[in-house]
């Protein structure tokens, strides 16, 4: 018998060089909608979901003196897991998303793509079978 620990993931945070175009790139793509927003002194931030989802929040920072945000290789892809993977990967392509690798069968009859978005952050999509 396991206790549930106090804690629960909450957010992850992408930085982007400008609030906008991301915002559009997430809504347009993959339906995320702002559910609050800070417009703080040093950055502006938006908390993004999927409608009538709870779970993990996606947050967008853009901080006011223009730093550069350019992404690394420490991190990994921001994963979606889709019921219809062509068609999330043909609404990500329209939205702006690039570096396609297009939908592959991998192991265990998974389907999968990688994107990046417009901003540079690597986004992967995922298709349990069945």
């Amino acid at each position: 018998f396991m206790t549930q620990p106090p804690l629960r993931l909450a957010f992850f945070k992408l930085n982007v060089p400008e609030i906008v175009p991301a915002l559009a790139f997430w809504h347009d793509a993959f339906g995320f909608e702002v559910t609050q927003t800070f417009d703080e002194a040093e950055f502006h931030e938006k908390v993004l979901a999927l409608p009538g989802q709870a779970g993990p929040s996606l947050m967008l920072v853009a901080y006011k003196d223009g730093r550069d945000v350019t992404g690394g290789h420490g991190h990994g892809a921001v994963g979606l897991q889709c019921s219809d993977i062509a068609a999330a990967h043909e609404r990500a392509l329209a939205a702006g998303a690039q570096k396609d690798t297009g939908v592959s069968v991998v192991a265990g009859n998974i389907k999968g793509s990688v994107l990046q978005s417009p901003q540079g952050h690597e986004i992967e999509l995922v298709q349990l079978p069945g």
